[in-house]
């Protein structure tokens, strides 16, 4: 597999992820990383039944909000899988953007499948 290949799907995965996240739509969040382990500051889940608490709990607040992702880096784990980290920002609309959130994205992806085994949500800095 060339890197190059990888790093297509894996941005894809990972920026899909952020525009369910944007959309807190939690069914097509369960769809796309239902059967993955899911590691965030607060919960965690590992099966389709705690991805969708999981999700319904992250996204209760109606309030819009958007995910800017950077500095993606995709390595080989040399194990049929591959290892994405990438920094995100968080920002929340009121009347005008406020940066909320400053942390990063760590994804394990299954090479056959293109399909998360893991993700992991860390938080560096949160107003």
């Amino acid at each position: 597999m060339m890197s190059a290949e990888a790093r297509h799907h894996i941005a894809n995965l990972l920026h899909t992820y952020v525009e369910i996240a944007d959309s807190k739509d939690v069914e097509a969040a369960v769809d796309l990383l239902g059967t993955a382990r899911i590691r965030f500051p607060a919960d965690h889940s590992a099966d389709t039944a705690g991805a969708r608490r999981l999700f319904s709990r992250l996204w209760t607040d109606p309030a819009p909000h958007r995910h800017d992702v950077s500095n993606l880096i995709v390595q080989s784990g040399g194990d049929g899988t591959w290892t994405a980290r990438a920094h995100y920002t968080r920002w929340l609309f009121g009347p005008a953007p406020e940066l909320h959130t400053l942390g990063e994205y760590t994804l394990v992806v299954d090479e056959e499948t293109w399909r998360a085994r893991s993700l992991t949500v860390t938080r560096t800095w949160t107003r």
